[in-house]
């Protein structure tokens, strides 16, 4: 379980990790999460930043991912990261299940929203912070991929990360996020909610700016980077432009009382 010294330890050691971008999920996520100390898993936790902040909030948390090297990553940051999948994980019961940009990578989407049911506490929340990379349009993919072009060109982005131009940007998107990298659909996810759970907020939220944002690293105008970034993506999603292919929905279980 993550506590407020682990998440002072995580501050200091981990650096590669854009400060804006965990902000930007905690934005949403303090305003859907009990008063501290909420019992809270975080399912697949990654290199454990998230698991640090609630915890340093005063939350009790509980950080769990099944990838042995972000496992090890957190807990050589301090924060006492458990290797499991959350399809298996016995624990709990939790007053809140955060997936959090990891539900659209588990193996079994089905069987591991189902055990997120099964491991809330009565009144307990499923919160989701997720991409719904089949929302995207042309000119939602063309931005984003000429945007990583710019980015790459200027040198602000981590090595690797950048790209050359696409002809057709939207089948690059696809052909990466279907076929290469696989992830599940926004459209998917949501099935897989609507078994055992009621939504009770959903909102399709803009989201390139964070994707972008994971590559900017702790660089010299990087967090400036990223507020034009959100700012203009915002401004376009809101003109119709750019399609938002952020997902956050909030769900609770269907056998609690409505």
């Amino acid at each position: 379980m993550a506590t407020a010294a682990d998440a002072r330890n995580v501050r200091t050691t981990l650096t590669d990790v854009p400060t804006q971008v965990l902000t930007d999920q905690l934005e949403f996520l303090d305003a859907w999460l009990p008063d501290p100390p909420a019992r809270v898993l975080d399912a697949g936790c990654g290199r454990g930043e998230l698991a640090a902040a609630l915890a340093e909030r005063g939350h009790a948390v509980t950080a769990v991912d099944a990838d042995p090297d972000a496992v090890a990553a957190a807990r050589g940051a301090g924060v006492p990261a458990v290797l499991a999948d959350i399809a298996d994980f016995a624990g709990g019961p939790f007053d809140v299940v955060v997936f959090s940009l990891s539900l659209h990578h588990v193996g079994r989407l089905d069987e591991t929203v189902a055990r997120a049911a099964g491991l809330l506490a009565p009144g307990g929340v499923l919160v989701l912070d997720e991409f719904g990379w089949d929302a995207a349009d042309r000119a939602t993919a063309t931005w984003f991929s000429d945007v990583r072009t710019l980015l790459d060109a200027a040198g602000v982005l981590s090595p690797g990360a950048g790209r050359e131009p696409a002809p057709d940007a939207l089948e690059r998107w696809r052909h990466h996020h279907r076929d290469d990298d696989p992830m599940h659909s926004a459209a998917d996810m949501l099935r897989a909610i609507a078994g055992p759970f009621r939504v009770v907020a959903e909102a399709r939220v803009p989201y390139l700016h964070r994707y972008l944002g994971g590559w900017l690293g702790a660089r010299p105008g990087a967090a400036e980077a990223f507020a034009a970034l959100r700012a203009i993506e915002a401004m376009r999603v809101d003109q119709g432009e750019l399609r938002p292919v952020g997902l956050r929905v909030v769900a609770t279980h269907r056998g609690d009382a409505a």
